[in-house]
């Protein structure tokens, strides 16, 4: 990544759906740290899915559930509802919470899970993908309606799943008892290119025909890649018209029923690039032999998908009037306000401007997934607000800063549009 090579935000940097005003608004009106994000954008990449799908003929048999844990944001994922695109679940709280919102299409897919959980999600009607024989002889003795679906773990790496060697266990009980497997899912890790989720394609498909041919559905799952560092939209973005044309032509070749449906969990290719992080620079940097650092009030719990997969997001430093700062740059690690040495916002170090200073601010791309729905309140540091710019324009609070007596983050019931809105006194507000 080369801060130089980044154009400026007045031309239509971060995907055009960032403004000048967009950003001098929400840091006068909410403050910093801030989470923006585009509805828009969300609206866009879902539809790249559906488009594709559309144009390898196999839009009859696509169905979209984004998981709800890397942006658990009502708000941001409401267009989703319009589009008809379901949400992944792991925990009742999270369906209670989006029934409050009006979602109405889920899949679950827990993990281990107690007796319990499974009773209550058999109460509302909803697959649960179960992840040992434990759960599904449960699930069939107690629950003799109930469908039954499974997640394997293509990994053999301790992740909850069926493994392949219980699979053959797996098909021969549900004969013994007359029931039939509805759905399963595989997954096969995270940020996978595109020619390594083709090569799983027929891997899945070959345990279809030989374990359960009467399948329902398939669920091919996640670890679409998506690509921090590059700058260009389309690049960023996995290959979906490549993906569904082979999904289309292997699936005729293994002669899989056209009845049958194909489910994907797409997260990051979706999310990704629908967020932003604004945060204040709080002095110029901090020289030291082989270790310059810039200090922000940001944290590195803001940042998850950098920290423990050490993706190199794209930044830009802008001034108090929110223009680019052109500047000769230094080499510079982003430390957060915490007291930790390790308390770095990005990991590694970064192209920070020479003349930056206080009034100054940080501007990280595509943090759409994980790094708000991530953030702890840790070391008493409040966690950061959310602003929604949604698909009329209009910059929108979605979730308020606590105050200092009140340092959980509040999701607000409803959107409220900045334009109008008067800084409260608590977190709250009216």
């Amino acid at each position: 990544m080369n801060y130089n090579d980044l154009s400026g935000i007045d031309n239509h940097m971060v995907n055009g759906w960032i403004s000048r005003s967009d950003l001098q608004l929400v840091a006068q009106s909410v403050g910093t740290p801030v989470f923006l994000y585009s509805e828009q954008q969300l609206i866009k990449n879902a539809l790249r899915i559906k488009d594709a799908a559309v144009a390898a003929g196999v839009s009859d048999r696509v169905e979209l559930y984004v998981p709800f844990f890397p942006n658990s944001n009502p708000h941001i994922l409401s267009s989703f509802q319009g589009l008809g695109v379901g949400l992944l679940l792991q925990l009742p709280s999270e369906f209670e919470i989006l029934r409050r919102f009006g979602f109405d299409k889920f899949i679950v897919s827990t993990g281990h899970v107690s007796n319990e959980e499974i009773d209550f999600w058999d109460t509302t009607g909803y697959p649960i993908f179960l992840s040992s024989l434990d759960e599904i002889r449960y699930l069939i003795r107690s629950h003799p309606r109930a469908s039954v679906n499974v997640r394997f773990d293509s990994l053999n790496s301790g992740k909850p799943g069926i493994k392949y060697s219980e699979l053959q266990t797996l098909s021969d009980e549900l004969k013994d008892c007359g029931r039939g497997l509805d759905c399963f899912e595989l997954y096969c890790g995270s940020g996978n290119t595109i020619d390594n989720m083709i090569s799983v394609i027929e891997q899945v498909f070959m345990i279809f025909r030989t374990y359960f041919p009467t399948a329902k559905a398939i669920n091919f799952a996640g670890g679409y890649g998506f690509s921090y560092e590059e700058t260009n939209e389309c690049k960023k973005h996995f290959e979906w018209h490549r993906y569904f044309r082979t999904l289309r032509d292997v699936a005729d070749r293994f002669d899989i029923p056209h009845h049958v449906k194909f489910l994907f969990e797409p997260a990051r290719d979706v999310l990704g690039d629908i967020g932003a992080l604004l945060l204040q620079v709080e002095r110029s940097v901090i020289k030291h032999p082989g270790a310059n650092r810039v200090l922000t009030n940001g944290s590195r719990v803001l940042m998850p998908s950098a920290q423990y997969k050490e993706r190199r997001h794209n930044v830009m430093f802008l001034d108090s009037t929110m223009q680019e700062i052109k500047a000769d740059c230094v080499p510079a690690a982003i430390r957060g306000r915490g007291i930790l040495r390790h308390d770095y916002v990005l990991p590694g170090e970064y192209p920070v401007p020479d003349c930056i200073g206080s009034q100054d601010h940080l501007l990280i791309l595509d943090v759409g997934a994980y790094c708000a729905t991530q953030h702890m309140e840790f070391l008493n540091i409040p966690p950061a607000a959310e602003v929604l710019i949604d698909k009329d324009g209009s910059a929108c609070l979605i979730t308020s800063h606590g105050d200092k007596f009140d340092k959980w983050r509040y999701l607000l019931p409803e959107r409220k549009v900045l334009q109008n809105f008067v800084m409260q006194s608590t977190a709250h507000g009216s």
